[in-house]
């Protein structure tokens, strides 16, 4: 053996060695998620009229997770995650590999005692997620491409998916009681190297700010302001591939003003540019819990959310473009309507009742109504808001539905969780009267955390 190979090779464990003796504590945890899951009707025509193979879902889906977090000194770690979603048989699919879910580095007190920074593969979310929480949209799975609409994942059910996770990096400064944080994340990684035929500055980044401040007092009032930019320049002058830059800006509140009774209300405005059209949108959210003092702890809570949407199509010669950008939303998991549409230009009005009949079980029953922001406009017949259907409408009504679900929650142990969603969409007058039909899900769940 070469005096160098001998040199490597000390210099390799030394380092090793080192590395290994620095780690103060090493937690291992993680969770698996199995979904039994039936759905029908997604494309919301009736079976002689849509297509009876792809209409029907009936499937198992499973989420792993395998979590290991390392303290390495007083101020440094470091976080891997790792994640599986699959639906079962798809062993040999080359998506459905083992992915890199977490990976980042948290350092405290750094530069100076009120910053922390984290690098890396992480979970951003701000306040109910009605800006930022999920880097695919809650729609979709895996890799979304915000350019043409369509998602890279193979499990059937993507609006379940569990990856929340942003490339990112996030310097938090506590101040307490108020809570900087500074975001710049890369959401897309286009053209690393320009060519004539590919704009090199093609990329998608989320860059901005959210400011926290706990005003505390005995209404528990906390306030959130902030500022999130998604751009999608593009060095291309072509319309469909113009650069398009979503300037969000908006704030939260939410306080306790009698007990038992939670109150929040969100409102954001959009500026910016979608291809040659110049944007202007908003949209807010109103929600109310309310814990009654009785038996079975019933709860109701009330929501009411708005997105401005639009009435043209055609965009190509400038304009105003009001259809409010989703952005990274984060909300509506497990609902019919959050598979089937986007959130943007509809109002969505929803009503749960929800409580405790054993110490261990929570049901709740659900209800939402929802309409059209702006009617289609006269010719607009066909209309795609998803990857299940093309769906016939109807130009000038507003009605896209109501929604009923029934959800069952037990705590089978502290460890094991059993759940149940039942729900019915039953689509209005936005959809072709002739041919429409409710779509059906039930979907149960195992989840074992570790």
């Amino acid at each position: 053996m070469s005096k160098r190979l001998i040199l490597i090779l000390a210099l390799v464990f030394g380092l090793a060695f080192y590395a290994y003796a620095e780690v103060q504590n090493v937690k291992v945890s993680g969770d698996i998620n199995v979904y039994g899951i039936a759905r029908d009707n997604f494309d919301l025509k009736k079976g002689s009229v849509g297509n009876k193979v792809d209409d029907t879902q009936s499937n198992l889906q499973s989420a792993v997770r395998l979590k290991v977090e390392a303290d390495l000194t007083d101020n440094v770690a470091a976080v891997v995650r790792l994640l599986n979603e699959r639906d079962w048989s798809e062993e040999n699919n080359a998506s459905t590999d083992i992915d890199l879910d977490l990976a980042y580095i948290k350092l405290k007190e750094f530069l100076f005692s009120p910053m922390t920074l984290i690098i890396g593969r992480q979970e951003l979310q701000y306040g109910n997620g009605f800006i930022v929480g999920d880097p695919d949209t809650n729609q979709y799975a895996a890799h979304f491409d915000h350019n043409s609409g369509t998602s890279a994942s193979v499990i059937t059910a993507q609006d379940l998916s569990v990856r929340k996770a942003f490339d990112a990096i996030r310097a938090i400064l506590n101040y307490d009681p108020l809570v900087i944080d500074l975001v710049y994340a890369k959401i897309d990684e286009g053209t690393v190297i320009g060519s004539s035929s590919t704009p090199e500055s093609d990329d998608i980044n989320l860059y901005g700010a959210n400011l926290a401040y706990d005003f505390g007092g005995d209404k528990n009032t906390k306030g959130e302001l902030y500022c999130f930019v998604k751009d999608m320049s593009s060095d291309s002058d072509s319309i469909t591939e113009k650069g398009r830059k979503t300037i969000t800006i908006g704030g939260k509140i939410s306080m306790n003003p009698i007990k038992k009774l939670m109150v929040s209300a969100e409102m954001a405005g959009q500026t910016g540019n979608y291809n040659k059209s110049t944007r202007s949108a908003m949209a807010y959210q109103l929600i109310a819990n309310y814990a009654l003092e009785m038996k079975y702890s019933p709860a109701l809570t009330a929501i009411f959310s708005h997105y401005s949407g639009n009435k043209d199509t055609d965009f190509s010669d400038g304009g105003t473009y009001k259809a409010w950008d989703p952005m990274f939303e984060n909300q509506g998991t497990g609902k019919i309507y959050n598979a089937l549409f986007s959130a943007s230009g509809a109002n969505i009005a929803e009503i749960r009742l929800s409580m405790s009949p054993l110490e261990d079980l929570l049901l709740s029953l659900e209800y939402s109504n929802l309409w059209l922001d702006k009617k289609f406009e006269s010719g607009f017949t066909s209309w795609t808001p998803n990857e299940y259907a093309t769906y016939t409408v109807t130009p000038g009504k507003k009605f896209l539905g109501n929604e009923i679900d029934l959800v069952a929650t037990y705590n089978y142990t502290e460890d094991v969780q059993l759940g149940l969603n039942a729900g019915v969409f039953m689509p209005g007058k936005v959809f072709d009267k002739t041919n429409r039909a409710d779509a059906t899900q039930v979907i149960g769940s195992i989840k074992v955390t570790f």
